[in-house]
């Protein structure tokens, strides 16, 4: 990073703005210039457990010259219009995900920021974590020889069940459950999974999905909104490479893990939200029908360090992303969660969510780099 900090300015502080913004001091090339949120008294609490000026509305925010990126952290529904202001701006951003929740707002801010030469970056970046990037160099070095078939979990547990009306954050903000509960699984979680997935082997080129909305009572007594679905499955097919199966709930038990079977073992990821969880490999070892061996553990790229303000169910470095689309714009390459791949990520999880049938999936987009110290050796 360069000696000079990059300035960030956070649009939104809800209950996420926590998992960033604590874990800010961690990268000392980013400094937080200030915070903006349409409820001042939650913007007030923000600034001053962190020290930083409170934006007023988003043009005075986006009027300080010292802002080099937003970093957008507003309802899904917020993200296009907030997004595509910082880039009339002149900022580089970094969008909490999804990009948009229209693939028209999604294909708008990637030719806006390629048109006006700045970078848009999307979570998740749990891709760019350790856990991820071993299971990616065992991949690359075809220790399972070539990879068939991927499960992909994302079952966060019986979230109704959990007492969520009393979740809060650090600064008191609480778990937006309505609006949780209305985009549904499929756009709260899935992409955790699509963004590894399309990292390891490509776009995607057709989903087959179907999705269900199985507990109706979720909202407290007295309450009611709308519902998205909390169970979805999809079977996605790649270009040259294995059929992948993608479950989503928040009903079932939890489970967050990602497989590969190849010709040669299988690969296993314990939790996508957890950047120090276990890989193992389980090396196939003959034709018969127990020719798997046991598991073993595989060498991390580097050891994850976990912090004290890691939540214990997302031990993840959420502003790592937000670094790297600094030191992009700083060196002038692309980020690693670039706009395009979060495009694509967007149109898969579109056609889980409301598609029949089969549906193609048209999107392209560079294939990301390994981090630094995950690179081949």
């Amino acid at each position: 990073m360069p000696a000079r900090p990059v300035y960030v300015a956070v649009v939104g502080c809800g209950f996420v703005s926590d998992f960033y913004l604590d874990g800010l001091a961690d990268h000392p090339g980013l400094a937080l210039a200030g915070v903006h949120d349409l409820l001042p008294e939650r913007a007030a609490r923000v600034a001053r457990r962190h020290g930083v000026r409170v934006y007023e509305d988003l043009p005075r925010l986006l009027a300080d010259e010292r802002v080099s990126v937003v970093l957008n952290l507003t309802p899904p529904k917020a993200h296009a219009g907030v997004t595509l202001a910082a880039l009339a701006a002149g900022r580089h951003v970094y969008s909490e995900k999804p990009l948009a929740t229209t693939l028209a707002d999604g294909r708008e801010i990637v030719e806006e920021a390629e048109r006006r030469g700045l970078l848009v970056a999307c979570a998740p970046s749990n891709v760019l974590g350790e856990a991820f990037q071993t299971l990616w160099r065992e991949v690359r070095a075809h220790v399972v020889a070539t990879p068939r078939l991927v499960y992909a979990e994302l079952d966060d547990g019986a979230v109704h069940r959990m007492g969520y009306e009393r979740w809060r954050n650090a600064t008191g903000s609480p778990w937006p459950y309505r609006e949780e509960f209305a985009a549904g699984c499929n756009v709260e979680h899935s992409s955790y999974h699509l963004a590894t997935l399309t990292t390891l082997f490509g776009p995607v080129r057709r989903v087959v999905a179907d999705r269900a909305t199985l507990v109706r009572d979720k909202f407290p007594p007295g309450e009611e909104g709308p519902l998205g679905p909390d169970f979805v499955t999809a079977t996605l097919t790649f270009d040259g490479g294995p059929l992948a199966r993608l479950t989503c709930s928040t009903i079932a038990p939890v489970d967050r893990s990602l497989t590969v079977v190849g010709d040669g073992g299988v690969l296993r990821m314990a939790d996508c939200w957890d950047h120090g969880t276990p890989v193992t490999l389980r090396e196939a070892a003959g034709r018969r029908s127990a020719y798997l061996g046991p598991p073993r553990p595989v060498e991390p790229v580097r050891p994850f360090a976990p912090r004290s303000h890691h939540a214990s169910g997302h031990r993840m470095d959420f502003p790592r992303g937000v670094a790297d689309l600094a030191e992009a714009a700083t060196l002038g390459r692309p980020p690693r969660l670039s706009a395009r791949h979060a495009l694509h990520v967007l149109e898969v999880t579109l056609a889980m969510g409301s598609a029949d049938g089969a549906v193609d999936i048209a999107s392209e987009f560079p294939p990301p780099e390994p981090m630094p110290w995950a690179r081949d050796s």
